[in-house]
């Protein structure tokens, strides 16, 4: 467990650069690529292929070809011929991309562990020509995934076929956003959302899709902290006034409420107990290579139904020892628990205005309570909690940054909060009358 941020670079260990000579290639090609990707674009009919890329694709156009891999599985080796001669990769010819394969001892190949080792392995070349966005790329989500052995983590080739590469100026960012191969659900639920009604059945080319809010290359969670809230707001800059004339209290609601927590009506809701640095004001992430938060949290939920308020505050205080010295705390906020339901956004008409809808006594979002850190991926790690967190003696650190007296409907620190005031009254009181008795008295 540590304080700090995740780290980029989980991509590229251990992995060899391309050869200088076909660095150097590729980059005295730069020049032709701006003529070929501007002939494509506007219409006109490309080049003919090379001689040697014919010979390439006189066997690997065949839909059947394939190469048997060390861990039992077939890598394809088909190539669209139309696909490839029309791509924006064709000008730099097969040998290129794959100067490694020796067209003398051509179809002779040292072994490949897997498909997604090769595809890690390859990426290397996209690296000479894209170097912006490859580091991009190993600051994302993605490249953790990688980095932390996960089989269908995507790299270069997931998302971009590179011999079917498309220019920018003919391509459609709806048409070949390549996220719902991975999160079809939450696509799904994006195509009908406000922003998704907007873009893909209107046609707004202003309405945001998936890299708009995520990012191309640096693909990030925006949920952890207030990144969130800041993605909405670069957006709706006029939001923060809006919310003035009639919510009372905005600014807080803003910090406290997820944006989808109103603004996707039939949604669930939850509060989330995000562990955080005092210190350095940034939420806990877990060790990239070392992930404790949940085997933590199971040693101390011994019955397994959940944190109750007494192992919460063991767990926090046991973090907290082995911190280094940092001052962990809680911080409350009402999210939605799902992806699909936060993509599921709704016309503002339809956004959550009834203030009943949380407050009051057992509302749904105080039921259901999480706590979380943040993962080595950029998302969060979560772990159940009994609702009994926010109402007993010590929840006091669990809702700091969100309890309001009366509006949390949190009845015991509500009568705490009273007996503070009218302790804080009375003492001042007791005193001047005793004073007095004794004065006159005298």
């Amino acid at each position: 467990m540590t304080h700090a941020q995740i780290c980029g670079n989980p991509v590229g260990r251990g992995l060899r650069p391309a050869p200088a000579g076909l660095r150097a290639a590729l980059l005295a090609l730069l020049a032709a690529v701006g003529m070929a990707l501007a002939s494509t674009a506007s219409g006109q009919e490309p080049a003919a292929l090379s001689e040697q890329d014919a010979k390439c694709l006189g066997c690997h156009s065949m839909p059947t070809l394939s190469k048997a891999l060390e861990d039992g599985d077939k890598l394809s080796l088909h190539v669209v011929k139309d696909d490839y001669s029309a791509s924006a990769h064709r000008i730099f010819g097969c040998n290129s991309c794959h100067a490694n394969v020796n067209p003398a001892a051509h179809p002779a190949m040292q072994g490949i562990a897997s498909t997604q080792a090769y595809s890690i392995e390859r990426s290397q070349v996209c690296r000479n020509c894209h170097a912006a966005a490859f580091e991009q790329y190993q600051g994302s989500v993605h490249a953790a995934l990688v980095t932390a052995g996960d089989s269908a983590a995507p790299v270069c080739s997931s998302c971009h076929d590179p011999h079917a590469v498309r220019p920018a100026a003919a391509s459609h960012a709806d048409s070949a956003m390549p996220c719902a191969t991975c999160h079809q659900e939450i696509f799904d639920a994006y195509e009908g959302s406000v922003h998704g009604q907007a873009r893909i059945g209107a046609g707004q080319a202003h309405a945001p899709i998936c890299m708009d809010c995520h990012q191309a290359h640096n693909v990030s969670a925006v949920a952890g902290g207030d990144r969130l809230k800041a993605t909405c707001l670069a957006c709706h800059d006029n939001a923060l006034a809006a919310h003035d004339q009639w919510l009372p209290n905005s600014r807080l609601h803003l910090d406290v409420v997820s944006c989808p927590a109103c603004h996707s009506p039939m949604a669930d809701r939850a509060i989330e107990l995000m562990l955080y640095d005092q210190g350095s004001q940034e939420l806990v992430a877990e060790v990239l290579d070392d992930p404790q938060f949940e085997a933590r949290a199971r040693a101390v939920d011994v019955a397994g139904d959940g944190l109750d308020p007494l192992e919460l505050w063991t767990l926090v205080r046991e973090i907290n020892r082995e911190g280094g010295g940092a001052k962990l705390a809680l911080r409350g906020r009402m999210e939605v628990p799902s992806g699909p339901q936060a993509h599921r956004l709704a016309i503002k008409l339809e956004a959550v205005r009834d203030c009943e809808t949380c407050h009051q006594s057992g509302a749904e979002p105080f039921r259901n309570v999480t706590v979380s850190v943040a993962g080595s991926d950029g998302r969060r790690v979560k772990y159940e909690a009994s609702e009994d967190t926010l109402t007993s003696g010590s929840s006091v650190d669990s809702v700091g940054g969100f309890y309001t007296a009366g509006g949390t409907r949190i009845g015991l620190l509500d009568a705490l909060l009273a007996l503070a005031v009218i302790a804080g009254l009375g003492i001042p009181l007791v005193h001047l009358m005793v004073r007095r008795y004794f004065r006159n008295n005298r």
